[in-house]
């Protein structure tokens, strides 16, 4: 009987989407820094922990606001 390698184990671990709440399958090449994106809504996340499985969301989410970054509320 032989040993199966951790790797082919644990081949992909998951996180949730903080925004469509979808699976974002966590790789076991990744490393801790990483850059990861969410392949249904296109949330980008840095890995932060691989064991438990840890995401933060990027910073600049937030800041690109597509709607309300043109308007001008002061031109009414």
């Amino acid at each position: 009987m032989t040993k199966k390698k951790h790797h082919t184990v644990d081949a992909e671990r998951f996180a949730k989407c903080q925004i469509c709440l979808n699976n974002i399958p966590v790789e076991y090449y990744f490393n801790k820094g990483d850059e990861i994106i969410c392949y249904e809504c296109g949330t980008e996340y840095t890995l932060i922990s691989k064991s438990p499985v840890k995401l933060e969301m990027s910073g600049d989410y937030y800041e690109q606001d597509d709607y309300f970054g043109e308007m001008h509320f002061d031109d009414y």
